[in-house]
């Protein structure tokens, strides 16, 4: 027989499932359904939870120290005022169980209303430049401002900058987590994981007190795809970890968008590919606001004015446009040649050709070559 749990601690039984060997989300359902419940499948006769979890599982089920973990770690949830919501809590989202492997139980820190609304998701490299640090935090203040919930990963890069420049505008962030909800990580986010714990809000599916290991930040990476409407690339390398976000986003049927970056960087070659492959180019930060958070948002929600700084190094204007419309005018020419005959930066050159492409005025060609719609 398995481990003996009070009523009424569901919680913990499945916390208790989830810790066990070779089990994770998808065979705790499986558990759930083919018992009725968590606390039935604890007490389950060793062959019948062997045949859904496998053996090892069934003999962990004896195991002292798991048991020891959760309620340590429910102690210092209720001791800290973190909230623990399962799968038959009504405060459980419901976009989660688009997924997959929903997590059975899920850790709320702070204001648990921002799960309501509105929500973007703005992921990049850990490794930003610092024009993607710009840009995502321009991005995280001026959704915020249009009252658009900003969820990112709290890493170092694109995610701190996003968080930071909603919070700067005063607005709703939140992070979702790969550790646990009281875990600050990286320790260089240590005074923005606190201030979006007492401004914003904290997400993770995993036990307080629980620190970093590499499997939690894919797992943390599904649930950042779930909660939000639309995914924002910034940044990314070809083996960036928020590309794995992004393919979440896909398998939900999300939207995708990616910021233009130079052609000849690698730091810029996931987010440009993502492009290539039809995600949406942000080449505006006012315009892509708008598209998320309806007209009211042009201008700002709280500011009721248009701030064009937004745009800078993102949209082009209708001159720029013009003369690269010119340029084109002779032959086909790529990115990096355009920019020289137009005097411009390569990419500013490629967000003006992404816009140009979207109104139909010109054509890509292989090799990522322009030339004028015919």
């Amino acid at each position: 027989m398995g481990t003996s749990l009070p009523d009424g601690c569901e919680a913990a039984e499945l916390l208790l499932l989830d810790g066990l060997p070779g089990v994770g989300p998808v065979k705790v359902r499986a558990l759930v359904r083919a018992f009725g419940s968590a606390a039935a499948a604890l007490r389950a006769r060793h062959q019948d939870f062997a045949a859904v979890a496998g053996r090892a599982a069934a003999h962990a089920r004896r195991d002292p120290t798991l048991r020891r973990d959760v309620d340590e770690g429910l102690g210092r949830a209720e001791r800290q005022g973190i909230e623990v919501v399962t799968w038959s809590d009504p405060r459980y989202p419901s976009a989660l169980w688009h997924l997959t492997d929903p997590p059975p139980v899920i850790f709320l820190r702070g204001r648990t209303a921002l799960l309501e609304g509105v929500a973007v998701t703005v992921v990049g490299a850990r490794r930003a430049t610092e024009r993607a640090r710009d840009v995502a935090e321009r991005l995280g203040a001026a959704l915020a401002h249009a009252g658009v919930r900003v969820w990112s990963g709290l890493a170092l890069g694109v995610d701190g900058a996003v968080h930071a420049g909603a919070l700067r505008a005063e607005g709703a962030t939140i992070a979702v987590l790969g550790t646990g909800p009281d875990v600050a990580y990286p320790r260089a986010h240590a005074r923005l994981f606190e201030e979006i714990a007492a401004r914003g809000l904290l997400v993770s599916e995993f036990l307080p007190g629980t620190g970093v290991a590499p499997h939690h930040f894919p797992r943390r990476n599904r649930i950042l795809a779930a909660l939000a409407g639309t995914t924002v690339v910034v940044e990314a390398g070809v083996r960036s970890g928020a590309l794995i976000t992004v393919d979440h986003a896909l398998d939900l049927g999300r939207d995708v968008w990616a910021v233009p970056g130079p052609i000849e960087r690698a730091c810029c070659a996931g987010s440009n590919r993502l492009l290539a492959d039809g995600a949406r180019p942000l080449v505006s930060i006012a315009s892509f606001v708008e598209a998320v958070a309806g007209p009211a948002s042009r201008g700002g929600a709280r500011t009721g004015q248009r701030d064009d700084a937004d745009d800078r190094d993102v949209e082009a204007g209708d001159g720029v446009a013009a003369r690269v419309m010119a340029v084109l005018a002779d032959a086909p020419l790529g990115a990096d040649d355009l920019a020289d005959r137009c005097g411009l930066p390569v990419d500013t050159a490629l967000a003006v050709l992404t816009t140009l492409e979207l109104h139909g005025e010109i054509e890509r060609l292989p090799g990522m070559r322009y030339r004028r719609a015919a």
